[in-house]
This record gives structure tokens, sequence and C-alpha cells, in this order.
């Protein structure tokens, strides 16, 4: 009995933790961009990119720029395409 319980416990704190990160993560999407967080870091696309599918797909794109402490309470972030990683750091900047 004791097993069982410890299983229900842990799989409980595994979905936790999983929809905590993904609620993480929303808090810093912006309007037209799509954010994962990874390792502490995140992600940016822009929605419906081929870069986003990619990374749906393999988990990594082929290139990335990084701009490490740039975003949101100084995390590091990552996108496949320079200009997206600007454009969504002027929106982090301008608070919006």
């Amino acid at each position: 009995m004791k097993k069982i319980a410890l299983a229900v416990f842990a799989a409980s704190m595994t979905l936790g933790l999983t929809l905590g990160l993904a609620a993480c993560a929303d808090k810093y999407e912006k309007a037209g961009f799509v954010v994962e967080q990874e390792d502490g870091r995140l992600w940016v696309f822009k929605e419906g990119s081929e870069h986003l599918a990619q990374f749906e797909k393999t988990g990594e794109p082929a290139k990335q720029y990084t701009a490490i402490g740039a975003g949101p309470e100084g995390q590091t972030v990552k996108a496949a395409d320079k200009a997206v990683l600007d454009e969504y750091l002027a929106l982090v900047a301008e608070g919006k």
C-alpha cells in the first residue's frame, strides 16, 4: 500500500512540476511570440514559424542566437533567428 501511495505522490509531483514550468514560460510570452523554457533559458519563436515547428520536432534549431542575461528577470534568451531575438528583447525592454 505504501508503494502505491508513493507512486501516486511521485506522479502528481512530476505533473505539478511540468505544469508549473509551462505556466512559467507563459508569463514571458509576448504578442506574436511563443516562448519555451528549457534549462533555465527562454527560447523565443514567432508564432507559426518554421523555426518553431523545427524546435517542436527536434528540440533544437540548426542555428541559434543567444543573449545572455538580457531577458526578463535576467534570463538568457535564445532564438533561431537574430531578428526574432532582437524584436522579442525590444518588447521586453519596453515592458510590453
